[in-house]
């Protein structure tokens, strides 16, 4: 049972199974789902967001790890809850609007796939820690260069 849930969860309610690009569709999906808290409250409260970012992280090491040891898999491409708390992450103490949702996407899977330093050595530290470290340092990268365009703009 706590195999299931955790596979569950790890996947983003089974994103991570939809074959083709599952890290891309979980960074969608969580753009999508980020915009629709705002439409519905009318605002993002900073305190919850970061609290959301935190919460998902730890359990995302947790199922992530448990996924990757129930597959046999080092970081098995269903694990997308990565994923998802790095797309946050990349959106946290943005305005909520086009420009940034877009750009945040863009920015966010730009840097998960392309991995500059120290990103990709993050991945070495294994286990469920290495899984979700890579993609949270993206979501920060891609937060900072949004943070930027902000003030420029």
């Amino acid at each position: 049972m706590r195999q299931r849930i955790s596979i569950t969860i790890a996947s983003a309610l089974h994103i991570g199974f939809i074959r083709g690009a599952p890290g891309t569709y979980a960074s969608l999906a969580t753009t999508i789902g980020y915009l629709l808290v705002f439409m519905i409250s009318w605002r993002i409260i900073p305190a919850l967001h970061l609290s959301a970012v935190c919460l998902i992280s730890l359990i995302g090491v947790i199922t992530s790890y448990d996924a990757s040891r129930s597959s046999g898999i080092e970081d098995p491409s269903f694990v997308v809850i990565d994923e998802v708390a790095g797309q946050l992450l990349a959106l946290l103490f943005l305005p909520v609007n086009a420009h940034n949702l877009i750009l945040g996407f863009i920015a966010f899977r730009c840097f998960d796939i392309w991995k500059p330093f120290p990103i990709r050595r993050l991945e070495a530290i294994g286990k469920g820690v290495g899984i979700m470290a890579d993609d949270l340092l993206a979501g920060v990268y891609a937060n900072l260069v949004l943070q930027f365009l902000n003030r420029l703009i």
